[in-house]
């Protein structure tokens, strides 16, 4: 008789589901672990979820949770090694701005601790949790030995992510994918402040500067909706009035993002706070936590930029045999585009060093700290606020019971493995 009244309240519990989906009432749903099933929740893996938790333990093997993904929505590689305090404001960010619908992530083996992700996520995105005999080839081993130096580290890390991007953007394409980024745990995508400014030395007149920025006359107002990176490449490139160098850059098959690195040098409480809903607290979030830019302004970039590909444009025959982390599909992905500048576009990527703490976490981070201080106190860029938007925005699209939700773990870094279901359970707000 209970199994009888068990499979009766399955897809009853499946119905409801659907109804607050249609109907965007997401925010004020309220899930607990001892609600619902793996099953309910999409999970191919009984061992996937920690009892009465609100984060998902990934196992040692893979699996993947399905979500409503729509085709306009864009898709994600990602590489992590522990990085459990960075995803969930890497997820929120880019479910918002993108929006993120489908993402690929593969852990380092080397990482310290398991991967986790907030619960929640599976029910709004399609996560897929790959590890290495998911996408290196099988004579390939990249396991890290003691003996191994900094540079084979290094070097093993690369070839795991060329590896990785490889084999994802194969995966989506399969999928019928569409725009897919390749940036890192690190990196925000967002809008470009610098190209939308009047000193751009990319425009030789004012005519010039007006035609190429004329699709987003406010920055800030159009970053306030979601997905508006999307809705920016729809701007730009789907409108048949819009003839400009800008036009012609992403309407590519694959662009490149410039990048600007962002210091570690903080800010009074009043300014990181600010824009900020009171229950958000922004010192957890790189974000909205370090406003200084290490690139000057007027067409500088850290380092080289990372690929945006709309994969429904790639043939298969030309995807290739090898990928690079700046050059994921090399037919695709040219030369002269990777060193493209901050502001030469109106996307960008935001690229975050962090705090000593957060960086030197990973399980090689501590022989890297002399990176982390030639870097840390950088300020040539001077403060802003141009990604801020996106989490006034971001709560008022989910609410904020689940924005707290989606939120948890993010910027906490526990001491040892065991710390970590007690952390991530802490309160997220002020």
């Amino acid at each position: 008789m209970a199994k009888s009244s068990e499979a009766r309240r399955i897809p009853i519990i499946f119905a409801i589901l659907s109804f607050i989906a249609a109907n965007s009432y997401l925010s004020a749903f309220k899930l607990t672990r001892s609600d619902y099933s793996e099953e309910d929740l999409g999970f191919s893996s009984p061992k996937s979820l920690t009892k009465n938790a609100t984060v998902v333990v990934i196992p040692n093997n893979s699996f993947q949770a399905t979500a409503i993904a729509s085709e306009h929505s864009f898709s994600a590689c990602l590489l992590v090694m522990d990085d459990n305090h960075r995803l969930p404001e890497w997820l929120a960010y880019h479910y918002y701005a993108l929006p993120l619908r489908h993402v690929v992530i593969a852990s380092d083996p080397a990482s310290r601790n398991p991967l986790e992700i907030p619960i929640k996520w599976f029910q709004l995105m399609n996560i897929t949790i790959w590890e290495d005999k998911d996408f290196l080839p099988r004579d390939v081993d990249l396991l890290r030995k003691p003996s191994d130096t900094p540079d084979e580290r290094r070097s093993k890390n690369i070839r795991r992510h060329t590896y990785l991007l490889h084999q994802c953007s194969i995966h989506l394409k399969r999928l019928n994918r569409t725009w897919t980024a390749y940036h890192d745990i690190d990196e925000y995508l967002t809008i470009s402040e610098d190209f939308f400014s009047p000193d751009n030395p990319r425009f030789a007149s004012e005519e010039e500067f007006f035609k190429a920025t004329s699709p987003i006359p406010n920055r800030t107002a159009f970053m306030s909706e979601p997905g508006f990176v999307l809705r920016l490449l729809q701007k730009y490139t789907n409108e048949p009035n819009i003839t400009s160098p800008t036009h012609d850059d992403l309407s590519k098959t694959c662009f490149h993002a410039p990048r600007a690195k962002y210091s570690a040098v903080e800010s009074p409480r009043e300014l990181t706070q600010k824009g900020v809903p009171f229950y958000i607290n922004a010192d957890r979030l790189d974000t909205l936590r370090y406003r200084y830019r290490t690139t000057r302004r007027k067409l500088d970039r850290n380092g080289l930029a990372k690929g945006v590909i709309d994969l429904s444009r790639i043939q298969m025959q030309k995807i290739g045999a090898w990928s690079l982390v700046h050059r994921p599909l090399p037919y695709y992905c040219t030369k002269r585009t990777v060193v493209w500048n901050y502001g030469h576009i109106p996307l960008g990527i935001q690229h975050y060093l962090g705090s000593l703490e957060s960086f030197s976490y990973r399980s090689d981070g501590n022989t890297k700290r002399k990176g982390w201080y030639q870097q840390a106190f950088i300020t040539d860029g001077g403060p802003d606020d141009e990604i801020r938007p996106w989490i006034q925005g971001f709560c008022d699209s989910v609410g904020p019971t689940l924005a707290l939700e989606l939120l948890k773990g993010a910027g906490i870094l526990p001491k040892k493995v065991d710390d970590y279901n007690s952390a991530i359970n802490s309160t997220f707000g002020l």
